[in-house]
């Protein structure tokens, strides 16, 4: 008999574990190609900002998920190994020497992962255009239609050329060193480990707060020195799971120096956790990092748009219909659209404004050109009840508290204006600023501008050209839940006055010429979802604000809804399998035991205990983490609505529970039924 035939008929006496090997080749490589496809597709590279904080966040957690993959695939081969163990025990036997069987077996494994990654390759653009898909049925827009991101397949190609490096590399290590005689026996030894400390999981818990704490606050303040302080921080929080999940696995030592009692009663769980500390970290840290990924991708885009939407219920006004002088719209136009729609207006207002060159002042010194609305002190104390007064050659910032960042630009006490139609440059002083709430609607163009002194608006207003003048009606009706139809209407009759093309960056227009853009224009039809997202004279309603805010998240949501998923599913996979693998070593103990005389009962009970302990931690530690990071980057964040944010948080972790609970009972009837 060759060598070939004996391993071919190895191969058949294990044909189950060469299978399971196999599928967590295939998943781990399918579920990060289709991660990849998603993360790198124009469908998501389209709208996220580059540089922003969702795509840093959504790209730093696809590399993290990376990691936690990696993880998986190093737990599947030390299965497949244990399995394995015996085949290599007989070639060496056989009187086969290490190098010979290390090239049996790395062949075998390489042709088992290289058909294992094409497979995946194969399946990640269907697996992520059917995931895609699933989430379009609930979040379907125009701007989330699928496509694939051919970058995310190189790199996921990468990733498989660097598993496969650090697979082989593993196993070539095990046959290089594993000793024959504990093949035979199939135990492995434990790693020493140290004592459980109080005080050690008090500094872990302190150092997963404070560094979440100082990463999200510092880096919020900017500048190079606040930036690595920031991730110091951030370095310290991982570095405290870390601490606490030890302190944990060591439970049994510090409920043994405060609560013998306890510790006694459940003296073999304990010590067994002891045993296989170092083997339980590892595995619960990734997974943690995992489902913290899962909690905190969820909420981190959620609260964008819980607060938006919170936001566009509570608007002062139920309308804000805006047009330039070019295409004006009147307010017994807006009256006589309401009749045909059957809406009754009780309150109609309206704003003049300019939009004018302003260069702005940083606070690091640096200065650039920006273009701003500016209104006339008169026209702001009407509509605002106010009385405040503008002399003249000066201005006044206008700002709600959403838009306090708008004040960055205006560190110096005066600043150049500029009127784009006579190019002529005028410096005006700066007075101080007013913040007011609830005066206009927060998503419309009037969430911050400047007041100046209504003689200079009004030199302003008669050299500047129409298409740098316009007004916003604010219009407040009978019941705005109701006036789908005007809201439809009053939309149309805008479009139609533009032409059926929306000039699009009309708010920058004001420094084309300082800042060499250039105006974009979109037809209207097929473009409605980026239009009303991106164009500041949209006609916003309460009824559109809540829809668009829907619309502008669809593709965060459904890509942050794929990443909790994966990260989810991979959590759940690397505790899993470390589950298995170490009930398969524990094995032998639970036999020990059964000699010793416990019944099956209170070993079935111990194994749950044992199985409960290393799958619930990360579950339990992944969502108060991934809860109080959400928390903390909303708080620096200006979101107003804070309360329903957390309890969407918080119901998220609920379902998260369920879930691990009802696979937990699942995998815990598999394992007792297998092992014990």
């Amino acid at each position: 008999m060759t060598l070939n035939d004996i391993s071919r008929k190895l191969f058949k006496n294990n044909r189950k574990q060469y299978g399971l090997f196999f599928f967590s080749i295939v998943f781990s490589i399918a579920m990060t190609g289709a991660y990849g496809v998603l993360q790198y597709s124009p469908t998501v590279t389209n709208v996220l900002v580059d540089g922003g904080s969702t795509q840093t966040i959504s790209q730093a957690m696809f590399f993290g998920s990376m990691l936690g993959i990696v993880v998986f695939l190093v737990y599947a081969d030390s299965i497949f190994l244990k399995y394995k163990s015996q085949e290599i025990g007989i070639f060496l036997s056989l009187g086969i020497d290490r190098r010979s069987v290390q090239k049996i077996v790395v062949k075998e494994y390489t042709l088992l992962f290289q058909i294992a990654a094409i497979v995946g390759l194969l399946l990640s653009v269907p697996l992520a255009y059917l995931g895609w898909s699933l989430l379009n049925l609930f979040l379907e827009t125009q701007e989330t239609a699928f496509s694939i991101g051919w970058v995310g397949l190189l790199v996921v190609i990468l990733f498989s050329l660097l598993n496969w490096f650090i697979l082989r590399t593993i196993n070539y290590r095990y046959i290089k060193n594993v000793d024959i005689l504990k093949i035979i026996k199939t135990s492995d030894e434990n790693e020493a480990a140290k004592s459980g400390n109080l005080f050690l999981m008090i500094l872990g818990i302190l150092l997963v707060i404070a560094g979440i704490i100082a990463f999200f606050t510092l880096q919020n303040i900017g500048g190079f020195l606040y930036t690595m302080l920031a991730f110091i921080g951030l370095i310290g929080a991982i570095w405290g799971v870390y601490l606490l999940i030890v302190q944990c696995a060591s439970i049994g030592d510090i409920l043994k120096k405060y609560n013998d009692k306890v510790y006694y009663r459940n003296i073999v769980f304990y010590n067994l956790l002891k045993q296989k500390i170092w083997q339980y970290t590892r595995s619960i840290f990734v997974a943690t990092l995992l489902i913290i990924f899962t909690i905190f991708g969820i909420g981190f885009i959620a609260a964008g748009f819980v607060d938006g939407y919170n936001v566009a219920l509570n608007e002062p006004y139920d309308y804000m219909i805006n047009a330039t002088y070019e295409h004006p719209m009147t307010e017994q136009r807006i009256f006589e659209i309401a009749e045909e729609s059957n809406t009754t207006i009780t309150d109609i207002k309206f704003m003049d404004c300019l939009l004018v060159g302003v260069q702005n002042n940083y606070k690091n010194g640096e200065n650039d050109w920006g273009s701003r609305i500016v209104v006339s002190e008169d026209n702001f104390n009407m509509l605002s009840s106010t009385e405040i007064s503008v002399p003249k050659g000066s201005y006044t910032i206008y700002y709600d508290s959403s838009m306090k960042y708008k004040l960055n630009a205006f560190f110096a006490d005066s600043s150049l204006f500029y009127n784009p139609t006579t190019e002529e440059e005028f410096l005006f002083t700066q007075n101080e600023p007013i913040c007011r709430d609830g005066l206009f609607n927060t998503r419309s163009v009037f969430s911050s501008f400047l007041i100046l002194n209504d003689e200079d608006y009004r030199t302003i207003a008669a050299t500047i050209a129409d298409e740098y003048k316009a007004v916003s009606y604010m219009v407040n009706v009978e019941d705005w839940k109701d006036t789908a139809d005007f809201q439809n209407n009053i939309l149309q009759a805008v479009i139609s006055d533009n032409g059926g093309v929306i000039f699009t960056n009309w708010h920058n227009s004001a420094t084309f010429a300082k800042t060499g853009s250039q105006a974009e224009y979109l037809p209207f039809e097929g473009n409605e979802t980026r239009i009303a997202r991106v164009w500041s004279l949209y006609p916003l309603s309460k009824l559109s604000s809540t829809s668009t805010q829907f619309e502008a998240f669809a593709t965060y949501l459904m890509l942050m809804l794929f990443i909790a998923i994966v990260a989810f599913v991979s959590a759940v996979m690397v505790i899993g399998l470390k589950l298995i693998n170490t009930i398969w070593d524990d094995a032998e103990v639970y036999e020990n035991l059964r000699r010793l005389g416990m019944k099956q009962k209170k070993i079935s009970k111990l194994v749950t205990s044992q199985i409960a302990f290393v799958y619930f931690m990360p579950t339990v530690l992944g969502c108060l983490i991934g809860a109080f990071t959400t928390y903390r980057i909303i708080l620096v964040s200006d979101v107003i609505y804070i309360k329903e944010t957390m309890q969407l948080v918080g119901s998220v972790c609920v379902l998260v529970f369920v879930i691990q609970i009802i696979i937990f009972w699942g995998l815990r009837l598999k394992i007792i039924k297998s092992y014990i």
